[in-house]
């Protein structure tokens, strides 16, 4: 007897199901890997390719010839849109004025920042100053300032004032400890993603222990991530507390806290489709997925935050009377000392 056609499409998207969940994941194949593995590399490229990018035009501009140049505006903004700042950054930007051959020729310079005290820090009393301006001698117009340029004007102006730019820090007890939540935190999400991964394919790759360890793990971290994150953000208002406390992370690391946060919304609400009913000592594969979502977005967040405060902390920007400051900052804002940078 002949099978109608409708009953054979009717099932057809049963029988890929089936296939789709029974196929190997293999490292080693990436025909097999799942589709967010694509996401996350192409997240993990677009992070690289613009500072590898302005790195290159640093590096070719550190051989130019130089010129004396001069401050000529100073202007702090907030870009609504752009595909090269940073969502919610202020925008610090020099114009500047410069004569190679008794011509004379403009240009810009741009430095993100996290928040519009420290933008609005970094421009202060620059307007007239001298600069040293790099051109390229095969096309004078175009030029570039350095960073150790623009340190070199910094340091001649004067201090600010002593509550201008008031600041948090880390606790020294709390320190030595930092460096260990960072690997914990790295742990839990290799850990948590390995997990997800599995579950995506309907595998459940870990025993029934680590379902309650990655719950517990959780909170190991994510407490001095936030205590951390309270002293570091100091007097910075609370809609900026993301930036700041990511404020020394990498491009890729932020879009890996915002990607895996947007992802455990999305996750969460296709796993309350699919949910089982009653529990289970012994959760299924679809509740493993459900809930390593949310451990990948809690491990991500903390490891990016505690690496960025072990990174700041790591800096030691002091003055000469041991005050810590900003990055940003050549002079100390509480006594006015020079800032000494040393690792």
């Amino acid at each position: 007897m002949r099978v109608p056609q409708y009953f054979l499409l009717t099932d057809y998207p049963v029988k890929m199901r089936t296939m789709l969940a029974a196929a190997p994941f293999r490292w080693t194949d990436p025909a097999t890997w799942p589709w967010m593995f694509y996401v996350w590399l192409a997240f993990i490229f677009a992070g690289w390719s613009f500072p590898a990018w302005r790195w290159l035009r640093r590096k070719r501009a550190a051989g130019w010839p130089v010129a004396d140049g001069r401050i000529e505006s100073v202007e702090v903004s907030k870009p609504t849109f752009s595909f090269t700042t940073k969502r919610g950054y202020y925008v610090a930007e020099l114009g500047y004025s410069y004569s190679v051959a008794g011509t004379t020729n403009s240009g810009h310079y741009r430095r993100e920042f996290p928040t519009e005290r420290e933008a609005d820090e970094f421009v202060r009393d620059l307007q007239g100053k001298a600069v040293v301006v790099r051109y390229n001698p095969n096309n004078p117009s175009s030029s570039m300032l350095l960073e150790l340029d623009i340190e070199a004007v910094l340091q001649n102006r004067a201090p600010a004032p002593i509550d201008a730019y008031p600041l948090g820090s880390v606790p020294n007890w709390l320190r030595p400890f930092i460096w260990f939540f960072v690997c914990f935190s790295a742990v839990g999400l290799v850990v948590s993603l390995w997990v997800h991964l599995g579950a995506v394919v309907g595998k459940r790759v870990g025993p029934e222990p680590f379902f309650w360890l990655l719950h517990v793990g959780i909170f190991v971290v994510w407490f001095p991530a936030i205590f951390v994150a309270q002293r570091l953000v100091g007097n910075v208002n609370r809609k900026d507390l993301w930036k700041v406390v990511l404020r020394g992370s990498p491009d890729w690391m932020r879009y890996m806290v915002y990607g895996f946060g947007g992802y455990a919304i999305v996750n969460f609400l296709l796993f309350m489709t699919k949910a089982p009913s009653g529990g289970s000592r012994n959760p299924p594969a679809v509740v493993w997925r459900g809930f390593s979502g949310h451990w990948m977005a809690f491990y991500s967040a903390a490891f990016a935050m505690l690496n960025s405060a072990a990174r700041s902390d790591n800096s030691s920007l002091r003055c000469a009377n041991g005050h810590w400051t900003s990055p940003n900052t050549a002079y100390c804002p509480q006594c006015g000392q020079p800032v000494t940078r040393t690792r």
